[in-house]
């Protein structure tokens, strides 16, 4: 598991937010440049991407949100999913299809503009649909740096992710979107070992409960890595994790594991206890 400095997550953060402001900003001749260059961060930048890769993973109907009739030539309807992650894993995949030269988007937007201005169709492409994605992204990115970064010296990778989608692998993570694609390919490694030496390091529960939470972590680990995990199972494991350590034990499972599913099982069990 990589850690990162807290100074260097700032400043990857700070030069991201730059990327999205010279791409909003860029005219004709420029917006190409300046799209290549906010795509090589997503990939290039350890942090960035730790955070926006698994948008990547996102399956994308293009043909779906670019509505033609049968046999149309131009786009009827602009029909962006209402998820804004699928928001913005259309407009992330756009973006480096652009960046390598497997989409001109020039044609594109001129397909769903239909105006004569060729920099018109990709200035309002840009104003319509990626300034709102772009927005919300770095508010999650700001409430990142307050949630997670302020404060502390070094950041754990799981730490920053946001996103949960597609086919990762994974034996850590936090900020879980709860009911949002719940069927995801993870699998899980160390769990038990994870949370075990959180649970250690910070003291969360007595010494004599130690044991109790190891043979627990380990059923978790056993339940989730199931193709189809009992919902009901999971939640009883929250309960019996509960009963033990309180709120303060399931946000130490919370930020180990990284998968919706469980994160609904402590939601469960958290609103049934307040």
């Amino acid at each position: 598991m990589e850690n990162f400095i807290a100074k260097d997550v700032k400043r990857s953060v700070r030069k991201f937010e730059d990327a999205v402001q010279d791409i909003l900003n860029s005219g004709y001749n420029t917006y190409k440049a300046r799209i290549i260059r906010f795509i090589e961060i997503t990939k290039n930048d350890p942090v960035i991407n730790s955070i926006v890769s698994p948008l990547y993973d996102i399956k994308v109907d293009f043909d779906q949100i670019h509505y033609k009739s049968p046999g149309g030539d131009w786009v009827e309807e602009l029909r962006l999913p209402t998820d804004i992650d699928k928001q913005l894993a259309y407009v992330l995949q756009i973006f480096d299809s652009v960046a390598s030269n497997k989409l001109s988007l020039e044609n594109l937007t001129f397909e769903i503009y239909i105006n004569k201005n060729i920099w018109s169709n990709i200035n309002s492409w840009l104003i319509e649909v990626v300034q709102p994605c772009l927005r919300e992204l770095l508010y999650r990115l700001n409430d990142l740096i307050e949630d997670e970064v302020e404060g502390k010296d070094e950041i754990k990778s799981s730490s920053l992710q946001i996103f949960n989608y597609g086919s990762i692998t994974a034996s850590q993570g936090s900020n879980i979107a709860l009911g949002k694609d719940i069927q995801q390919t993870v699998t899980y490694k160390n769990i038990t070992n994870e949370i075990m030496d959180r649970v250690r390091n910070e003291k969360t529960v007595s010494d004599d409960k130690l044991e109790e939470v190891e043979q627990i972590s380990s059923d978790i680990q056993e339940e989730i890595n199931k193709t189809e995990p009992s919902q009901s199972k999971l939640k009883q494991f929250a309960g019996k994790l509960y009963e033990i350590g309180q709120s303060g034990l399931l946000k130490v499972t919370n930020t180990v594991i990284q998968d919706p599913r469980w994160g609904q099982a402590v939601a469960d069990t958290l609103m049934n206890n307040f």
